[in-house]
């Protein structure tokens, strides 16, 4: 009885570690999940603005032969851009981007992948990765989206690839959010055409849309990488709240055997002491 209550002393032990960790790793993803949101709600008013220029212009755009515009036909292998994470401990998020990967992606594509994660797990060769992106970048930082905007803008232009997607997390709120396959080029014209007046345009349509698409193309690129580190922050929050709840009612259950084996070790000893009194 005695050994029994030992073993349960040192799980209780273990797992009072294991709670304080997850206890803290909850705080600190939590703080970092509302830094992350406001810049992403910041940056969604001045892409919501963006989009509505682009919006009206190519709504009067009747008819543009900007490259930017076109399905390079010759082209037979796409361009895949992967946004995974660095860390772990984040529940199902990595996970549901390799699902998504693994499901669009096809074995002559390639594949621009940011987070070490994602290499880890498509290092194998199972498509071609394109070098150059593995430095330790924050998924934000300015110098990565430039490099891969003029990666993608040249590599587009020269007629290497069909299209470009970008595969990440799309942020619902902070228990909800899907990997998502998201097409940067071509820029389709969705817009309805107008029968209003247009605007004036200085200068001309198609050169607005030369030098704007360029620009929202890095804008675009930008908000989508913003919003993917919104939800890792938001899935290690989830899982390590979830991980501290499972370790306080795993301690709560280990407190009852302790008491219990406690009281089974003291009621032994009692008995035996009475039944050596009565053998004397």
């Amino acid at each position: 009885m005695g050994q029994n209550v030992v073993k349960i002393k040192s799980r209780i032990k273990s797992v009072t570690g294991a709670y304080k960790v997850t206890s803290a790793m909850k705080l600190v993803s939590t703080v970092k999940l509302k830094q992350w949101k406001n810049k992403m709600l910041a940056n969604k008013d001045y892409t919501t603005q963006l989009n509505e220029v682009v919006d009206l212009l190519l709504m009067f755009s009747k008819k543009n032969n900007s490259p930017f515009m076109k399905i390079n036909e010759s082209a037979k292998k796409k361009l895949y851009v992967i946004i995974s994470s660095t860390l772990g401990l984040c529940g199902s998020y990595n996970t549901n981007i390799f699902k998504v990967s693994d499901a669009k992606i096809s074995k002559d594509d390639d594949a621009i992948i940011l987070g070490q994660k994602g290499i880890t797990r498509y290092s194998k060769g199972e498509f071609k990765i394109i070098s150059g992106f593995e430095e330790n970048y924050s998924l934000t930082d300015k110098a990565l989206v430039n490099k891969i905007k003029k990666y993608i803008l040249n590599k587009y232009l020269k007629g290497i690839y069909s299209e470009i997607h970008i595969i990440y997390s799309e942020y619902k709120n902070s228990l909800v959010f899907l990997a998502k396959d998201y097409m940067l080029l071509p820029f389709i014209n969705n817009a309805e055409e107008s029968n209003d007046y247009p605007p004036i345009f200085e200068p001309s349509i198609d050169e607005l849309v030369d030098k704007l698409i360029p620009f929202y193309l890095e804008t675009c690129l930008y908000s989508k990488l913003l919003e993917s580190a919104v939800c890792e922050q938001a899935a290690r929050s989830n899982a390590m709240e979830n991980a501290t709840n499972n370790a306080k009612d795993l301690l709560d259950e280990l407190h009852i055997e302790f008491n219990k084996a406690r009281q089974g070790a003291i009621t032994q000893e009692i008995t035996e002491i009475v039944a050596a009194a009565k053998a004397m």
